[in-house]
């Protein structure tokens, strides 16, 4: 294994997508797993509309639908009888993409098949015995498949190794919350029912026998019938399932049956856990050349599905930015922002999705709705963000929140409408204008784009946004998209002249009611350090 700029610690769907990423920005990396090869359960489903949009920018978002199931919405029946239905987030009330239920296997396929065709290999079967910090770096110290010892000099290290993380600890990094007393169990199963197909499904009762249980059911692609059933154990049972990491089909059978509604058969099971349950947050999320994402960093209950998402969009965070201080486009000061930005999101998930399940302990209807879509997280107040439009709607878009997308464009000799999310991430930052009228509008915009492809070399692109009926010829410089529908100009309250920068990760990062060279090398010190 040769020495690289990253040692990605754990090939998870979080270090995958940290590597691919990586890989893609022409970044040296090597992603490591103590496993002798990739597993095969389907463990998380929830893929949230802002993670399709991730898997979007990595050219996989159709293969992932491909291996996926929509989920249509969420019906809870109790006693036999359904009681509430809630109907899903869907793209025709203004969302990218709908929820899709996708099982951690097909992810962790796709984000390595994705990472392969970038160049990049796992290492499975290598463990992490430790690391030190250097000046020029860090050197890693790893067992490898068959025992060898093997030293890995990388100038950063990355732990994605999951809640009992190693790096986390070597760190020394706190590890605060809590676990539920309560016990949980999973089961990946034919279900032979009346129900249809698309929803998930949540089973209660009131009866005193079975008034401590709740079955949530969610389909899973591979057959018609097949369900991850997912359920509170009942206290007598809890004792009996102490130290069995996967019950078998009748144990889990006689389990589950009581709560599903009558008549219900269970066939053919893959896949069996049981597990308890925890809130934990990491007291930062790196130190020095050493970072950690995902369940290294935060744990909490799978209320909504935002765990792995969550860890996804904290590699997405950080892959940019390492990626710019790897390739000497922005001083080693900008990875500060990870920890910054990413901290507040996972406390605030933490506490969410815990509320959530003292929710569902207690019988009480949860609908999180937008919030479950994780398009709202925002990094309003980042020390990397600037917005030049004090007197702004703070209803607005504004810097550090998501860019939204805006369809129904045209661009002159494309017959088909564009989307402004097709020209914006791939590593790069984009400068996005608005005008409606040629002339000094666009030399401006021209000005300030050349500012910001001289501070980042290969790693800038343009777009400019014109009104209806405003003829704009932006030369070879920029993408020149018309707002035919003015649905830009509506999501953003445009006016002639307005500039934002997007940064890789599809976060506004800058904000000007107009622009100029000088003003763009001014935010480019972010950067710069």
């Amino acid at each position: 294994m040769e020495d690289v700029d990253v040692l990605v610690v754990g090939a998870g769907p979080v270090g995958l997508l940290l590597g691919t990423e990586l890989q893609r920005d022409g970044v040296a990396v090597s992603v490591i797993d103590t496993m002798p090869a990739r597993g095969f359960f389907c463990k998380a489903l929830g893929i949230t509309p802002r993670t399709l949009e991730i898997f979007d920018d990595l050219g996989i978002v159709d293969r992932a639908i491909e291996a996926g199931v929509w989920l249509t919405g969420v019906e809870t029946w109790v006693d036999g009888a359904r009681v509430a239905t809630r109907s899903m987030q869907v793209p025709e009330q203004g969302l990218p993409y709908g929820s899709l239920s996708l099982a951690q296997y097909e992810t962790e396929r796709l984000l390595e098949a994705a990472f392969t065709e970038h160049g990049g290999r796992v290492h499975y079967g290598f463990k992490l015995d430790s690391f030190v910090e250097t000046d020029e770096g860090v050197e890693a110290f790893l067992t490898g498949p068959k025992g060898e010892a093997r030293t890995v000099r990388c100038r950063w290290l990355v732990g994605c190794d999951g809640s009992h993380s190693k790096v986390r600890s070597a760190l020394g990094l706190s590890y605060e919350g809590a676990q539920f007393p309560q016990t949980f169990a999973l089961a990946d199963v034919d279900v032979d029912w009346d129900h249809p197909r698309g929803p998930m499904y949540r089973f209660e009762w009131s009866d005193a026998a079975r008034a401590k249980t709740s079955v949530a059911a969610v389909p899973v692609r591979g057959s018609v019938r097949r369900y991850r059933l997912s359920m509170i154990v009942p206290d007598e049972h809890s004792a009996s399932l102490a130290g069995v990491a996967a019950p078998d089909f009748d144990t889990m059978r006689a389990l589950l049956l009581p709560s599903l509604p009558e008549g219900t058969q269970l066939s053919s099971m893959r896949w069996s856990s049981v597990y308890r349950v925890s809130h934990r947050i990491a007291s930062g999320y790196g130190h020095g050349r050493v970072f950690i994402a995902g369940d290294a960093a935060h744990i909490h209950p799978p209320v909504g599905g935002q765990g792995m998402n969550t860890g996804l969009q904290d590699a997405h965070n950080l892959a940019w930015k390492l990626a710019y201080v790897a390739k000497g486009l922005a001083h080693s000061k900008l990875l500060d922002s990870y920890s910054a930005e990413r901290h507040p999101v996972g406390v605030d998930v933490v506490q969410s999705t815990s509320a959530a399940l003292n929710a569902v302990l207690a019988r009480q209807a949860a609908n999180p709705a937008m919030r479950e879509t994780q398009l709202l997280v925002t990094y309003r107040g980042s020390p990397i963000v600037a917005d030049m439009c004090a007197d702004a709607d703070p209803e607005l878009p504004a810097p550090g929140d998501r860019l939204p997308d805006a369809c129904g464009l045209s661009q002159r000799f494309v017959g088909r409408p564009r989307r402004l999310h097709e020209f914006i991430g791939h590593g790069r930052h984009v400068l996005l204008g608005y005008v409606d009228a040629a002339g000094a509008q666009v030399d401006a915009f021209v000005d300030g784009y050349r500012a910001l492809a001289g501070l980042l070399p290969d790693a800038a692109s343009a777009v400019l946004v014109a009104a209806p009926g405003c003829d704009v010829s932006g030369g070879e410089l920029t993408t020149v998209l018309t707002d035919t529908k003015g649905e830009f100009a509506a999501a953003c309250r445009a006016s002639g002249g307005m500039v934002w920068i997007v940064r890789p990760d599809g976060h506004i990062g800058w904000r000007s009611g107009h622009c100029s060279g000088d003003a763009v090398k001014n935010w480019g010190r972010v950067l710069r350090g």
